[in-house]
């Protein structure tokens, strides 16, 4: 290489010669240069990319240059790797929150039913046996959404950036609850269940209650999983700071179990790490329970121990630090007191979902409360029906066929004659972002599914006039509003026109006559839904109850009063025809 001229050498690629030309210029003006990135070739012909600095050397009026190069292939690949690995995280973080919002909206759907319809049979149910059940099935269904909800802010737990909602909790009623969960299943198991909640506690407590129902729900469920004979005891106590206004919130769930090794209390709580000794087949799990209660519990300035002999049992002990003394008491039974007493005016309401479920739910709900309900299945037939029915609000649900709910609601508000009308959104998704979507559509007002009652009549009551008491003609003799099921009770109802008896006469009595010959309980269903919806939009309270009957016996295969029911419409014609 003596004597070469550098730019000629066949190290250098021939687009990067014009950039070493300008460095050695520099370099014979006397300026240093770099470090600058190049790509240099070896003489096996594979690429090195390197950093050169180049510094002027004066020696008897000549200019050397002394070069610098150092090999930065490996640091250059690993920040390739990097945006690389970037993107696949990132990628899979977007695929993840759509998981998990598809999923919210999922479970949230069905959920919505079975916790709507089971508040509605509790209060017509009379027998207190029966009534324990739906209280067992909403108790356990508010626990399976608590679940949902941890679930889907695992990646915020994990994260650090989890929000925590602390409102007045009666930790009485909290660790009750848990307890009655379980009972049942500790009960199936032959086991002992013992409480030790303590008396002093105060009545109200500010606490995160679907963050404290994860913990005791992880702690309680392991300490059922993994034990097979003996007891579990769930233990709680206050001890008082001196001013009273706080107290450290200590509780225990002990049992009598397999117990966990030395070895394995230092990973118990590790996600994704169980004890060495268990079973996968016979316990199953994900070993997530633990990893989450412990972060859950650090975030809320609290700490967990664990106390535990192989063979004879564990005690998991949380103490939650400086909790608050609520001022005032949870007031979502008052509230459920005072809805109660609620009656509109008879003004309309717009029901805009897709899923039939959740209409039939809603207007079940608002027809206790004398309202007058229409439905529209997407967005764009409830646009319409608000251009041509002039609703007094309307609920929108947002995921929809043909047109979304944000679609929808940005044309009502957009319109000078609907925008008036206040548009409150049901929604099954549980995602942050959702919430700010829904902010910048500009809603009146927003609700998650599953729908509450007293939730739903409370924000109604924001927008339409209300009576609070029902007065003496709106009630009958049994101490129920007549307007109970949204259909009149009094003897106009079977003063009806003649276009209306024509078709009970013969386009019903003609569908009547094939479901009672052919008896298949999918067109019996089918039939009782047409001819309820017919008796509800015409006010027939005789038809409204049989198909109300009608329905319910063929929904649970009640062969043996399906068709002795079927035979009461001949009767029922009668009496409409002599009307």
């Amino acid at each position: 290489m003596l004597g070469k001229s550098f730019l000629k050498l066949s190290i250098l690629p021939k687009k990067e010669i014009f950039k070493a030309s300008k460095l050695l210029a520099k370099n014979l003006a006397g300026k240093p240069t770099g470090p600058d990135e190049f790509t240099l070739i070896r003489k096996d012909g594979r690429k090195v990319f390197v950093e050169i600095s180049t510094h002027p050397v004066k020696i008897n009026n000549v200019t050397y240059v002394l070069g610098i190069a150092r090999d930065v292939t490996a640091k250059k690949s690993a920040a390739e790797e990097l945006i690389v690995a970037k993107k696949a995280a990132e990628s899979a973080s977007i695929a993840k929150s759509q998981f998990l919002a598809n999923m919210s909206h999922e479970i949230r759907t069905p959920m919505n039913a079975i916790l709507g319809f089971s508040e509605i049979l509790g209060e017509e149910l009379k027998e207190q046996k029966y009534k324990k059940y739906i209280d067992t099935i909403i108790t356990s269904g508010n626990t399976l959404l608590a679940l949902i909800n941890d679930i889907l802010d695992l990646s915020k737990i994990e994260a650090g950036k989890i929000d925590f909602q602390y409102r007045p909790v009666d930790p009485h009623e909290l660790f009750s609850d848990i307890a009655r969960i379980f009972s049942v299943k500790i009960k199936d198991k032959g086991l002992k269940l013992l409480t030790d909640i303590d008396e002093k506690l105060p009545k109200s407590l500010l606490l995160d209650e679907v963050r404290m129902r994860q913990i005791l729900f992880n702690l309680v469920g392991n300490a059922v999983k993994f034990t097979d004979e003996g007891y579990i005891e769930l233990k709680v106590k206050g001890i008082f700071y001196p001013d009273r206004s706080k107290i450290d919130l200590i509780f225990s769930v002990k049992d009598t179990g397999i117990g966990v090794s030395q070895e394995d209390k230092k990973i118990i709580f590790d996600a994704f790490k169980q004890s060495s000794n268990l079973s996968i087949k016979k316990y199953g799990g994900t070993g997530l329970g633990l990893a989450i209660t412990k972060r859950l519990v650090e975030m809320m300035n609290g700490e967990i121990s664990l106390d535990s002999i192989v063979g004879k049992g564990s005690t998991f002990a949380v103490k939650m630090k400086e909790v608050s003394v609520a001022s005032v008491e949870s007031g979502i039974e008052e509230e459920k007191i005072l809805n109660s007493d609620i009656k509109f005016c008879n003004q309309k309401v717009l029901v805009v979902d897709d899923i039939e479920s959740n209409r039939l739910l809603i207007h079940e709900i608002l027809t206790l409360y004398g309202l007058r309900v229409i439905e529209a299945v997407n967005g764009k037939e409830a646009v319409n029906m608000a251009k041509s029915k002039k609703p007094d609000i309307i609920l929108m649900d947002l995921r929809m066929p043909v047109m979304d709910g944000y679609e929808a609601i940005k044309v009502l508000k957009n319109d000078s004659r609907l925008k008036n009308i206040p548009v409150i959104v049901l929604t099954a998704s549980a995602m942050k972002s959702t919430e700010e979507d829904i902010k910048k559509i500009k809603s009146d007002g927003y609700i998650r599914k599953p729908v509450r009652r007293h939730e739903l009549i409370s924000e109604i009551k924001k927008y339409l006039h209300f009576e609070t008491k029902y007065d003496s003609k709106t009630i009958d003799s049994s101490g129920i509003p007549k307007t109970v099921t949204g259909i009149k009770k009094d003897k106009k109802s079977m003063e009806l026109s003649p276009e209306i008896k024509n078709m009970l006469e013969n386009g019903f009595y003609n569908q009547y006559l094939k479901v009672k010959r052919e008896f298949i309980i999918n067109d019996i269903e089918e039939f009782a839904e047409k001819i309820t919806a017919f008796a509800r939009e015409h006010n027939i309270s005789l038809i409204y109850q049989w198909g109300k009957k009608l329905s319910s016996q063929a929904g649970n295969f009640d062969l043996e009063n399906l068709s002795s029911t079927l035979d009461e419409f001949e009767d029922i014609a009668g009496k409409i025809k002599s009307s």
